[in-house]
């Protein structure tokens, strides 16, 4: 039986005004994706999970609805065997259900010898974050697999690319904090139904200072485009003493901080050039505890994509 071993990265989305728009993969933590397949009359699909879950012939995972999509499309007919390796915390912003559903398109099409470009291989991708959260979005998937930071246009589907200027450090912070189940689809029903156009505006011009920040290598100037007058007022009440925290990274030398994703971490910005990023760690972490609030913690860089680790 040939296998292929793929691995696929975390991932920051929105950067602040960048809803749906912005992402970054990040160097690590990466999940690994096994894939494996075999002769059969039938399509057969099994995923297996290192925490011992098991699932036959379901699409009910994000990898799952991925596996599910490619086959259907391509009318392959295979035992397919999927092991996922999950290094990413789940359910906490960092984009495991995006990695797990690139690392398995990725070794869907090496495997199948498919020919998927990169827009092809999202399309598929996106199909286990609908699973996941019940929505279609981009910016996940486009940072694990693309790496780098990400700028996604849906339609017709492009992504954008610039590599992190020199220096730029990434800290993040999870609070341990009891969360809804579905939470990614949670904090989604959490978004404002109207928007004024000043909001707008300042959304647009923050964003703006993101692109071009990062399309000059300046991370004081992508710090300063990382708010958000639309999004982060509605989602910020998921997690205790958010602006004190926001703060106190700042406080400490972070250039900029943000909700990743749907939350609850949060990443800061650092210019280690500057300052020190486990500073910045550190004050994240005892603000939190000071209210009680244990969380866990790390301080990484953007990286690169998905790739091919092993193949037999």
């Amino acid at each position: 039986m040939r296998r292929v071993v793929v691995d696929a990265p975390a991932s920051s989305a929105n950067l602040g005004s960048g809803f749906d728009v912005f992402a970054i993969g990040l160097r690590d933590p990466r999940d690994s994706i096994e894939l494996r397949a075999s002769e059969s009359q039938e399509r057969i699909i099994s995923l297996n999970y290192t925490n011992g879950y098991a699932f036959l012939n379901s699409d009910i995972t994000a990898a799952g609805a991925v596996v599910k999509a490619v086959a259907k499309e391509f009318e392959i007919k295979s035992k397919i065997d999927v092991t996922v390796n999950n290094r990413i915390p789940i359910g906490v912003g960092l984009g495991s259900s995006a990695a797990s559903s690139v690392g398995v398109a990725v070794a869907m099409n090496r495997f199948f010898d498919l020919g998927l470009t990169e827009e092809r291989l999202l399309s598929y991708a996106v199909e286990g974050e609908f699973a996941a959260s019940g929505a279609r979005h981009y910016d996940n998937i486009a940072g694990s697999l693309q790496g780098g930071f990400r700028i996604v246009h849906q339609d017709p589907l492009k992504t954008v690319g610039f590599p992190p200027p020199n220096g730029m450090a990434i800290v993040v912070v999870t609070p341990g904090i009891e969360l809804p189940v579905r939470k990614t689809e949670y904090a989604r029903s959490l978004l404002p139904k109207n928007l004024e156009l000043g909001n707008l505006t300042k959304n647009i011009s923050l964003a703006s200072r993101v692109v071009a920040g990062f399309a000059k290598g300046d991370v004081a100037m992508i710090g300063s485009g990382l708010g958000d007058v639309v999004i982060e007022p509605a989602r910020k009440a998921m997690i205790p003493w958010f602006d004190e925290v926001k703060s106190s990274a700042l406080e400490a030398g972070a250039a900029g901080a943000f909700i990743s994703g749907a939350g609850p971490s949060l990443t800061a910005v650092v210019d280690s050039l500057l300052s020190e990023p486990r500073r910045v760690r550190k004050a994240m972490t005892e603000c939190f505890a000071k209210h009680g609030i244990l969380t866990k913690s790390f301080v990484t860089t953007v990286g690169g994509g998905a790739r091919i680790a092993t193949e037999q």
